[in-house]
């Protein structure tokens, strides 16, 4: 039975209830719809908004991306390093046999005078 065809004291049958009362103060009315999208979220995941979705996505894909990063840094810095290693070698052998050479042409030399 419609509203109209009742009369204005007709009680109203739960079926023809189709939207909720609101509350009188609006601010409770906001936290509470929040309180229970929140309880509604935490219980069950699938059942997050759309956008929280993509956030996560996009979130997880910048955290992805930032780890290769570092990766990529690390590598770097480890390539800069042996290269480091490799000359500072080198030029310990360099030295090395500068040395060497330098001990043996002071050792002829000296032979060259003692000799005369």
């Amino acid at each position: 039975m419609s509203a109209e065809q009742r009369g204005p004291d007709a009680p109203v049958s739960a079926g023809d209830r189709t939207r909720p009362v609101p509350p009188t103060n609006p601010v409770e009315s906001t936290a509470q719809d929040r309180q229970t999208r929140r309880q509604t979220s935490v219980s069950n995941p699938r059942e997050l908004p759309l956008s929280y979705r993509i956030e996560r996505t996009q979130l997880r894909m910048q955290v992805a991306a930032l780890e290769r990063a570092v990766e990529t840094s690390e590598k770097r810095r480890q390539a800069i390093i042996d290269q480091y290693e490799r000359l500072l070698a080198d030029r310990v052998d360099e030295s090395e046999s500068t040395d060497a050479d330098s001990v043996s042409d002071s050792q002829s030399l000296l032979t060259r005078l003692l000799a005369r």
